[in-house]
């Protein structure tokens, strides 16, 4: 069956997505796959996957027109379109399943297996690369990174939504200072324009083994990274989805975004929320968007290293 899978272009909703992928990797499939750059690593992974075409978002929707002039001229049997495109609309089909969530505040996962009619809830999946793991296995012997390892990814691509870069310095701070050690090293993660805020978290924290790996590692080397670590904290971003996928137990911080959509995914993943509500921090009167302040600074360190006792316990 030859299917068109018009994904997502964010990491975190890429990763979301792949039990719909995951459900259609099989033998007799060949899948051809519309993302972006971003997501093109996790799309990548899936065996069924022949063929992946990645765009840039254009003015007057054109890269949709890109997308069109670089698919074969086939009749697809199935087109999976969870953008909602004018392209699903166009190309010759026998079937098509559309996303549209239709405003229901209701998980990801649960959308998307809704959306394949998945009566079983599954959770999202990335196929282990053997050779993604030596390159992990191999990073950590060279840097000696010493385990147990905590990973903190600290900074988003939104502003408002990070907690306070020295709240994460405090709360390090206290987890190594408990009477039983439960982390020798921290390994920072982020993008590489990430590295620089990372460089001064990595600076703040003296006497304690920290790596600043922002911008080194490739997105699947980083999920392979997660499973030698002990516990990732980070705030509503890719990484924390990744990480959750990889299975590593996993503490999100929520703010100005809808827990009850984004949450991550699994058995071994929690969140912890500001006092504020989403409402409460985003739905009133002067709220801009593109202000560089924090909304994340009524989560108080104390409780989020309460939640990090509570989980490494």
């Amino acid at each position: 069956m030859k299917i068109l899978f018009i994904g997502n272009t964010r990491l975190g909703d890429a990763i979301l997505s792949t039990p719909i992928l995951s459900y259609y990797n099989k033998k007799n499939n060949e899948i051809t796959v519309i993302c972006s750059s971003l997501s093109k690593s996790i799309y990548s992974s899936f065996s069924s996957v022949k063929k992946i075409i990645t765009l840039k978002k254009k003015k007057r929707g054109l890269h949709w027109l890109e997308a069109y002039n670089l698919l074969e001229r086939v009749t697809w049997d199935l087109v999976i379109d969870l953008r909602n495109s004018l392209l699903s609309r166009i190309i010759r089909k026998r079937s098509i399943i559309r996303y549209n969530d239709g405003g229901k505040e209701v998980h990801k996962v649960v959308s998307y297996c809704n959306l394949i009619s998945l009566k079983k809830k599954c959770a999202p999946y990335i196929p282990t690369n053997k050779t993604n793991r030596k390159v992990i296995s191999n990073f950590i012997k060279k840097n000696k990174i010493q385990t147990p390892i905590l990973v903190i990814a600290p900074i988003t691509n939104w502003k408002r939504k990070n907690w306070p870069l020295e709240n994460y310095q405090k709360l390090i701070k206290k987890l190594f200072m408990t009477r039983k050690k439960h982390f020798s090293s921290v390994v920072l993660l982020g993008s590489e324009d990430e590295s620089i805020y990372c460089e001064k978290l990595k600076k703040s924290l003296h006497n304690i083994n920290v790596y600043n790996c922002a911008g080194m590692l490739k997105i699947l080397e980083i999920y392979e990274l997660f499973k030698f670590c002990k516990l990732f904290i980070g705030n509503d971003s890719g990484l924390t989805h990744l990480a959750a996928v990889s299975n590593i137990e996993n503490l999100a911080l929520f703010g100005p975004s809808k827990n009850q959509i984004y949450r991550p995914w699994g058995r071994n993943s929690h969140f912890i929320r500001t006092p504020e509500t989403y409402s409460q921090l985003v739905e009133i009167k002067g709220y801009d968007r593109f202000n560089d302040s924090s909304l994340m600074e009524g989560l108080k360190v104390k409780d989020v290293f309460n939640a990090c006792l509570k989980i490494i316990s």
